[in-house]
């Protein structure tokens, strides 16, 4: 074992000599060759660096340009002749009259309405509720129902508006081209009573997030009705702009407001406006128990699906209310901060007051004692 390593620190000491050897012959070559490199050029520059500075080939003669004559300066007397005059009718040309933006929106608000207007007294000559195969059945029997969920189906009309009594037809109003809903339906009852029951107590109740409005029909019961597509309606006609059409939608006139100013502070309102939104919503939840009491003859699936709707909107109403409460918290906590913020400022001001007062007092008392230790000095 003492043989081989002998023999191997022996190899490794040949093959380095070796390679030492290679190196020095290397590094000979190359001093050969940069003095040959001095001896050919003074700065001893190889070839490829002496061409970074070459000199750039000089520049191409060209002859100077000739020099044309210019065309002669002349006056504009001559011409002052021929302008217009102020008396002229090409001196100050009338300005032609364009269409503002403003009357522009007026004018194709005129030609809307006209069209409407024209459409609507076309389409009114057709209307005849009497002779319409869709309406069909008694229409003292019938409800009607608006502003209604595009998402809302016949179905769900009929769940909610059986608890009132059996119903015998539910028809909701599609168009004719797209075959869309249009928000409002007909319901047909087997008796009239549950027709009146329905008409009291089903105006404003909420379906799929939607509070709908519930109305007798009219088409057939009313002499000389139109509807609300046809300038009709109890709702927002379409007969003219905002002082002509009716702002109220529902069943009852709106009450006059009065226009006196009212001089309160803006606190106070936001108090006010607050309490009455609190009545209104007590006041929604009062309707509602009073709808679940009156609701108590629905069948099993139904009142199942029906109470899953309520116990939602109750959810809803309560979650809205508790983040209502954390809204006030917050504010509350807020305007108590503050207060605090304020006060600690206060005492902060005190107490430098009273450091600054007693600082001055040390100052008097020590100008004090040095005078009168100067006085017993002298």
């Amino acid at each position: 074992m003492a043989d081989f390593n002998n023999n191997n620190d022996a190899f490794m000491r040949n093959q380095n000599a070796a390679v030492q050897a290679r190196t020095k012959a290397q590094n000979r070559s190359n001093v050969l060759q940069l003095k040959l490199i001095g001896q050919s050029h003074p700065t001893g520059l190889t070839a490829n660096l002496l061409k970074l500075f070459e000199p750039r080939p000089p520049l191409e003669y060209k002859p100077p340009p000739e020099k044309r004559k210019c065309p002669p300066l002349t006056g504009m007397a001559q011409f002052v002749g021929k302008f217009a005059e102020p008396g002229d009718p090409e001196y100050a040309p009338p300005v032609p009259e364009t269409e503002t933006p403003a009357q522009k929106r007026a004018r194709i608000h005129k030609l809307r309405l006209e069209k409407g207007a024209a459409k609507a007294a076309e389409e009114l000559e057709k209307y005849d509720p009497h002779n319409d195969p869709n309406a069909s059945g008694d229409p003292y029997k019938t409800l009607f129902v608006a502003k209604l969920s595009y998402e809302t189906t016949e179905s769900r009309i009929k769940r909610e508006f059986e608890s009132y009594g059996p119903i015998k037809r539910v028809r909701l109003v599609a168009d004719k081209e797209t075959n869309k809903p249009r928000g409002y339906a007909f319901i047909e009852y087997l008796h009239t009573r549950d027709m009146k029951a329905a008409y009291k107590q089903a105006d404003g109740r909420k379906i799929d997030g939607r509070r709908v409005l519930v109305d007798v029909e009219r088409g057939r019961t009313v002499p000389n009705w139109r509807p609300r597509r046809l300038g009709g309606g109890l709702g927002t006609t379409r007969i003219g702009g905002d002082e002509v059409n009716q702002r109220h939608s529902g069943r009852e006139q709106q009450q006059p407001r009065s226009e006196e100013p009212r001089a309160r502070d803006d606190r106070h309102g936001d108090r006010d406006r607050e309490m009455s939104r609190e009545r209104g919503r007590d006041r929604d939840k009062e309707r509602e128990r009073s709808r679940e009491h009156s609701h108590e003859r629905v069948r099993g699936r139904d009142h199942r699906e029906d109470r899953h709707h309520r116990d939602r909107e109750r959810t809803r109403d309560r979650d809205r209310d508790r983040e209502r409460d954390r809204d006030r918290g917050r504010d509350r906590d807020r305007d108590r901060g503050r207060d605090r913020d304020r006060d600690r400022g206060r005492d902060r001001e005190r107490e430098r007051d009273q450091k600054e007062r007693s600082h001055d007092m040390d100052r008097e008392y020590r100008r004090s004692e040095r005078s009168h230790s100067r006085e017993y000095e002298y």
